[in-house]
């Protein structure tokens, strides 16, 4: 926890939180406070609060196709929140549900799980699987950007200067769709020692897109495109899903820490890929 706040702002606006945030202090925004709750920096800081800028809108538009989630959203609401339950059965509210303990989720905000992305993190496999673009406001304008080049290096010290204004959603138009979430940890409320995302869209039976990403190698969360470009083009069976596990453990960048070594990794990450398409193979096929 934080030993030595010396300000806390609740500014009115965006461009008000953005000045703040550049003046000659050590400032961080923060809506849930849950990724700061775990620093234990005695340095002094300042807290800018993003909790009065109405940034905790949800919706399903189903007009656009679109799926649009405030930064300062609770994960908890989320999960709570019926038409979210209802579309692409049911996987974005389950794999929430999966992050901590309800305290946790009904504190920590998806906006925040992006800005400070922990190697553990369970947000960041969960959304890059889909089709999200997360827009941001920067004093010097506003932008978008799709989550897979969030992190890039060339935006990184922008990102920690940003407030994120909303993550949107596009649903997919054609095929059968589904998607999965897994993750290994010690306990239920444990932070993850390995996840995994993956989603298909499979049309007569053949899979036209295919997305993986595995997160907590320790590294944070990151696609396997190799393996996702091997998938497309291929009938969903028994024995592909086999073949998947066996490359996405080849391909995937793994390391080991404290919680599991590299080649535990390596025979996790191949069980849960088969599993995953397998789950996913089911659910297009309205198998039992």
């Amino acid at each position: 926890m934080l030993k030595n706040v010396q300000d806390y702002y609740y500014p009115g606006s965006l461009a008000e939180a953005s000045e703040l945030h550049d003046r000659e202090s050590r400032s961080f925004f923060i809506a849930g406070g849950t990724a700061l709750a775990l620093s234990e920096s005695s340095r002094p800081v300042e807290l800018i609060d993003l909790g009065k800028l109405e940034l905790d809108g949800l919706e399903v538009d189903e007009d656009r196709n679109r799926i649009e989630i405030g930064s300062t959203t609770k994960i908890q609401r989320i999960v709570n929140d019926n038409e979210i339950g209802s579309v692409l059965g049911g996987y974005l509210s389950e794999s929430l549900e999966k992050i901590g303990s309800y305290p946790v989720r009904n504190a920590g905000t998806l906006g925040g799980s992006l800005v400070r992305p922990f190697p553990w993190s369970d947000v960041i496999p969960i959304l890059s699987v889909l089709d999200t673009t997360v827009s941001y406001y920067h004093r010097d304008g506003e932008g978008r950007r799709d989550l897979a080049s969030l992190y890039n290096s060339d935006f990184r010290s922008m990102l920690n200067r940003s407030i994120i204004k909303d993550i949107s959603i596009s649903l997919p138009e054609s095929g059968e769709t589904a998607a999965k979430f897994i993750k290994f940890s010690r306990s239920e409320f444990d932070v993850s020692a390995l996840n995994l995302a993956c989603r298909l869209t499979v049309e007569r039976g053949v899979i036209n897109e295919a997305r993986l990403s595995i997160g907590a190698r320790p590294m944070t969360g990151d696609r396997i495109t190799d393996l996702e470009k091997e998938l497309v083009g291929e009938k969903l069976t028994e024995d592909l899903a086999e073949t998947a596990g066996v490359s996405a453990a080849d391909l995937a960048e793994l390391g080991g820490d404290d919680r599991l070594s590299e080649e535990y990794r390596k025979v996790l990450v191949k069980k849960m890929t088969a599993e995953a398409l397998m789950d996913i193979k089911k659910e297009v096929a309205n198998e039992s």
